[in-house]
């Protein structure tokens, strides 16, 4: 008999040929559920969702895989959305992933779109279904900003923590400065390179036929809430949830309402026929 992974104990799957690290709840390659799929977002990595993996309500599978160049996944950082797309994409194919709803915050809705794209009309691996946690249609990067995670990655990021939170005493924010002080050299300047790099995301989204939930913070300063809503009306079958009050760290200052989008992502899918 095949022992279920733990939650709490990270899975190593052979990506590129390279390990990869992942947090599991349940068996993502086993039965027809839906499997939640979290993509992290820059300077970030698996541990930022560990509010996901503590709601005992949501009972389909969830992995959450550290992107190359952090945690336990070799390799390095990619400087394009592109790349961790197709890693993503053989991640889900290497995990036995064979139906997901990508879940991304920030950057890695970028990671979620591109990835549904690659992945439409695949024979392994169906994508049922977007969360956007945080998005943009344009994930522009300050200049000075971007300079500064070469010259000074701390100040950087203490700067990013200055913008990132509409609450900043939520009951999970200081386990995400935290994960975000933990970043690798070079990760922090590598993911936020890919995001102001990619462009528009609009043409992307209004490729995507799969339903999407966009989800916003009306206190956000990092993907201003105006910016959700403009990408949100490009796809063809969206849904805006805004959450007053809120900033780009959301699953961590007001957790409830976002893993309540998360929940019903999961129970409003069909089965394939």
């Amino acid at each position: 008999m095949t022992e279920t992974p733990s939650a709490t104990d990270p899975r190593v799957y052979m990506v590129h040929g390279q390990p990869a690290t992942a947090r599991v709840k349940g068996d993502p390659a086993a039965g027809d559920a839906p499997v939640l799929v979290l993509l992290h977002g820059a300077g970030l990595d698996r541990r930022f969702w560990r509010p996901v993996f503590d709601d005992a309500a949501i009972t389909t599978p969830v992995i959450a895989f550290d992107l190359p160049g952090r945690q336990g996944s070799e390799g390095t950082a990619f400087t394009r959305i592109s790349d961790s797309a197709a890693w993503i994409a053989a991640a889900l194919k290497a995990a036995g992933v064979r139906r997901a709803v990508l879940v991304g915050h920030s950057m890695g809705t970028l990671i979620a779109m591109e990835t549904a794209l690659l992945l439409r009309g695949d024979d392994a691996v169906t994508v049922d279904r977007l969360v956007l946690l945080a998005p943009a249609d344009v994930m522009a990067v300050n200049d000075a900003l971007l300079q500064q995670t070469l010259n000074d990655p701390a100040a950087a990021q203490a700067m990013m923590d200055k913008w990132s939170y509409g609450i900043p005493d939520g009951p999970h924010c200081a386990e995400a400065r935290a994960n975000a002080a933990d970043a690798p050299a070079g990760v922090l300047h590598a993911d936020l390179t890919a995001c102001n790099a990619f462009g528009s995301a609009l043409d992307l989204a209004a490729a995507i036929s799969v339903p999407v939930d966009v989800v916003v913070g009306e206190a956000d300063k990092m993907t201003r809430a105006k910016q959700g809503r403009a990408l949100a009306a490009a796809f063809r079958h969206a849904e805006v949830t805004a959450l007053d009050g809120v900033g780009h760290m959301m699953l961590h200052e007001k957790p409830e309402p976002v893993l309540a989008v998360l929940r019903r992502a999961v129970g409003v899918i069909s089965p394939v026929v």
